[in-house]
């Protein structure tokens, strides 16, 4: 079934580069990952957390244990303030104010500002930063503030909504139709 994930990905690759091509440009300035920031609980669909387990057990135990231990902060924050797994799941943004703006909230796998899975991150790490189009049916566009911002309404924004839901369609496919909150994720397969 991650066979399937892995085509997503190659599609995903293929139409980013073709929008770095048609806009000239990379979009994110040099040492930035504000991106990276006010997400330890965005949920992870299961496909994408199978493709992130592999590259989570590749990195030097020392990195594991230091991104485990920024899980734990993070989990025991949101649980101090009332807050369990499938709460932070249904709460979503309402969960993620909880931490936001505190380095309890950024993503557990940033690493002194580097992503320590890069190649093996979740969708929308893939394609943030690019105009999307986060919603089916509609021009819906989402974007980071920092990039093209003279062109965005002349690029074709990716169409990460179709992306998502291949992302579900996969995890039901896998039996495991489970979204997890980044941070609860990496403490159970980086304790498991």
């Amino acid at each position: 079934m991650i066979v399937q994930y892995f085509h997503l990905i190659k599609e995903i690759d293929c139409q980013v580069q073709a929008l770095q091509q048609q806009s000239g440009e990379h979009p994110c300035p040099t040492d930035c990952y504000d991106c990276c920031r006010n997400t330890a609980t965005m949920a992870i669909s299961a496909v994408e957390a199978q493709h992130l387990s592999i590259g989570l057990k590749r990195l030097p135990r020392t990195t594991q244990q230091y991104i485990l231990e920024k899980a734990k902060r993070t989990i025991a924050k949101v649980e101090q303030k009332g807050y369990s797994e499938q709460r932070v799941l249904e709460a979503g943004i309402e969960a993620t104010k909880l931490v936001k703006g505190k380095k309890e909230g950024d993503c557990p796998m940033l690493v002194g500002g580097v992503c320590s899975v890069y190649d093996y991150r979740p969708v929308i790490c893939r394609v943030w930063g690019y105009p999307i189009n986060n919603s089916d049916g509609s021009q819906n566009i989402a974007c980071c503030q920092k990039t093209f911002i003279s062109q965005r309404s002349d690029l074709q924004p990716l169409p990460y909504a179709r992306y998502w839901s291949g992302c579900k369609q996969q995890s039901i496919d896998l039996d495991f139709n489970h979204r997890t909150p980044n941070c609860y994720l990496v403490r159970h397969l980086l304790t498991s």
